[in-house]
């Protein structure tokens, strides 16, 4: 190819449409340079390092644990959740009361002080209308009313202890023969029981039968005393527990008999047997405890709070739930003077006949007491908060206002609660959703103590910088 051909190729125009390529290139640069200058004015005065810089007054604390306060974002030492900002002055002090006239323009306002009956630990709390209705609050009246003239309990069937007796030998031996070996069993007074077998009985009959051959020897001899050797050697086997009918069939056949009898003292069923026949028994050994049921126990128990209402000598009736319809009428027999310390009652024993032998020892019943009606005052037994150390109830001081009282209780039933003091009758105060009122109540009171100065607790002092 010549020169000139050379040089009419290379001037040859570009191809159609570089020219707006590159034009749409030098758009698109001005536009990325655009968007990352506006990225990082956004990020370094609206991003991370704008929440840092917190709002005066604004502090940090963990919805589960209200306690838990601090200056700066974190976590919470106790539960791991991360801390939530809140204003403790501006937006959970309660504003001022009803009817008075609004602060001028200014500093936010210093919470009410709290009243002198009022909960320490705690602050008033103020919710606005709508969230009282969210979180479904309600409310009660403290009312007077008059005490029920009766207490419902409970009661268990017993033995009278004092009809309980106990079969025991009085020397060293073995039971040959068991008569009466089945716990239930009906016994009579007087009934043989049991066949005994003892050495020492054995030689306590020979001495008496030595004495009644001695009696009959000396029967002609001036001035012997045969009389009283009998009468000792009797003694003897009378002491041993030899009974009567034994000792004249001794004197009778004037043989030695090999088992002696043991018989029943009382009428009535065997509670316990604790011997099989062959086993050795001594003075210490109990064969078996024979009740009578002809008279038993009804054991009742008594909150703490009703201890002081009964005495010895008021009417009770007691119902068992297998006879149905009959009401057994009984009065108070005793109170122990011992509290259960597994059930936290106490015990009130009534006597309670049992001619027909209907009633069984462990049955039980419903007991009601009658003791003299009282006017107290009282409230719903929900707006009542116990944390064991103390009681109190969030009392309605105006719209949306509730403080937290102190109070002293008395008989709490399933319904009311009686109030010894810290409330007045026509009080209202909060039956339902109180707990969610005392979380705040005490958040509030831990924010307040921050501000004013007060050091966190001891045991979280050392996570003040998270």
């Amino acid at each position: 190819m010549s020169e000139n051909e050379q040089l009419r190729s290379a001037s040859e125009p570009p191809p159609p449409g570089t020219r707006t390529m590159s034009i749409v290139r030098w758009i698109m640069l001005v536009a990325l340079i655009v968007l990352a200058v506006g990225a990082a004015l956004w990020y370094f005065h609206v991003g991370p390092f704008h929440t840092v810089t917190q709002e005066a007054g604004v502090l940090y604390h963990c919805p589960m644990h209200p306690q838990i306060i601090r200056d700066r974002p974190g976590t919470c030492p106790i539960c791991g959740m991360t801390l939530v900002p809140f204003k403790p002055v501006t937006e959970g002090a309660p504003p001022p009361a009803p009817g008075t006239t609004p602060a001028a323009p200014g500093p936010s306002p210093t919470p009410l002080p709290p009243a002198t009956s009022m909960l320490s630990g705690h602050s008033e709390v103020y919710l606005e209308p709508q969230r009282v209705q969210m979180i479904g609050v309600r409310t009660g009246r403290a009312e007077k009313k008059t005490l029920a003239g009766e207490i419902s309990t409970i009661g268990i069937v017993t033995v009278d202890e004092s009809r309980l007796t106990m079969i025991h030998t009085k020397t060293t031996g073995y039971v040959d023969r068991l008569l009466v070996s089945r716990v239930g069993d009906p016994v009579r007074r007087g009934q043989i029981v049991a066949k005994f077998y003892s050495l020492e009985l054995i030689a306590a009959q020979e001495d008496f039968l030595a004495a009644l051959k001695n009696v009959h020897a000396l029967s002609g001899v001036e001035g012997a005393d045969t009389a009283d050797i009998v009468a000792s050697a009797r003694r003897r086997l009378e002491l041993l527990g030899v009974t009567k009918s034994d000792i004249d069939r001794i004197e009778s056949t004037k043989q030695v008999q090999r088992t002696i009898d043991l018989v029943s003292p009382v009428s009535g069923v065997v509670i316990t047997r604790d011997v099989l026949e062959g086993h050795e028994v001594g003075p210490g050994t109990t064969l078996m405890t024979i009740g009578d049921l002809s008279h038993l126990w009804a054991v009742l128990d008594l909150y703490q709070s009703d201890v002081d209402r009964v005495r010895p000598g008021q009417k009770v009736s007691l119902t068992l739930p297998a006879m149905p319809g009959r009401v057994f009428a009984t009065t108070v027999d005793y109170i122990y003077p011992l509290m259960d310390t597994q059930t936290r009652t106490a015990k009130v024993r009534v006597l309670l006949p049992n001619s027909g032998g209907k009633i069984m020892p462990g049955m039980y019943g419903d007991a009601r007491i009658e003791v003299a009606p009282r006017e107290v005052l009282t409230v719903p037994f929900n707006a009542l908060l116990d944390n064991g150390n103390e009681q109190y109830v969030f009392m309605v001081s105006g719209p949306g206002h509730f403080m937290p009282m102190a109070v002293k209780v008395g008989v709490r039933t399933p319904d009311t609660v009686e109030i010894l003091s810290g409330l007045n009758a026509g009080d209202e105060v909060v039956t339902s959703a109180n707990f969610l009122i005392d979380a705040e109540s005490r958040m509030l009171a831990a924010a307040q103590s921050q501000t004013a100065g007060v050091a966190p607790p001891a045991e979280h002092a050392g996570h003040a910088g998270h």
